[in-house]
């Protein structure tokens, strides 16, 4: 049986002058699945995937995490960042330093201002050096991390996540600028990290075939607003238009029916 380790209680994102980013949602998200949170551009899905790390702080209603409670205090959301890995679709590396002091930068939330004055610890090294080795990079440690190309600056990010050895790990768009085959490879690498790690990942896409291939539970969002929830093999045609909000193109439909996500065309995706 599913266990849940975030739930959302009713929660909506307002911005100063009114505009609903995020209409009232309720949620249970649960531990260890891959879910991919679709939409359109504006549609609600980097609001909603960041309201859960506290990046966003909602207008209203509550979230909860398992073992934490209410994120209401500022001690519980520190805690609660501290286990949520985050994946940014622009990476957010600091290009004059090596890729192994990028990684280590996801140590920071375990230190003390005074802490980090001092030299990494060889243990925290010695886990950077671990995950660059999961992600492929261990022999690109010492480089700086702007001569990376876009593929291995993201798997950079992957193991800055993967450093504050989390519970949970979102991902906000993280192949968006990346071609298709290489987008294969990181969300791969995503999956295959969540399994074996037993993470709750949940990532925002725009590609449909990608979120077929690879998701467990697709939530599909339109106007700030969940409009599909179910397992990947539901969604069907009828939940596009839903999620899209109107009905798609013949070029589309081709695109919807395919398998392998190395054909894609950004110009047979739903309009985005």
């Amino acid at each position: 049986m599913n266990t849940s380790c975030l739930s959302l209680d009713q929660v909506q994102v307002r911005y100063a002058k009114g505009a609903i980013a995020l209409q009232s949602t309720s949620l249970r998200l649960d531990s260890g699945k891959f879910i991919v949170l679709l939409g359109a551009s504006g549609a609600g899905k980097s609001t909603l995937l960041r309201t859960l790390n506290g990046l966003v702080t909602p207008s209203q209603g509550s979230i909860s995490v398992t073992g934490l409670g209410i994120l209401n205090q500022a001690s519980v959301l520190q805690q609660h960042r501290r286990q949520t890995g985050m994946v940014f679709q622009q990476h957010h590396l600091i290009g004059r330093l090596s890729v192994l002091e990028n990684v280590l930068m996801g140590r920071l939330g375990y230190h003390s201002f005074w802490r980090t004055l001092l030299p990494w610890s060889t243990a925290e090294k010695e886990l950077a050096l671990s995950v660059l080795e999961r992600v492929g990079l261990l022999d690109q440690a010492l480089k700086r991390a702007d001569q990376l190309s876009g593929g291995q600056q993201q798997r950079v990010g992957i193991a800055r996540a993967l450093i504050q050895q989390p519970k949970i790990l979102l991902a906000d768009e993280p192949v968006a600028s990346l071609d298709p085959a290489t987008a294969e490879k990181i969300l791969q690498l995503l999956h295959d990290i969540g399994q074996a790690d037993c993470l709750t990942t949940i990532v925002s896409l725009h590609q449909v075939a990608f979120a077929r291939q690879f998701a467990d539970r697709i939530i599909g969002l339109s106007q700030g607003q969940i409009v599909f929830d179910a397992a990947s093999d539901q969604l069907d045609q009828a939940a596009l238009v839903r999620i899209y909000g109107k009905t798609e193109p013949a070029s589309t439909a081709s695109a919807i029916s395919f398998t392998s996500p190395l054909s894609y065309s950004p110009a047979t995706e739903p309009s985005l």
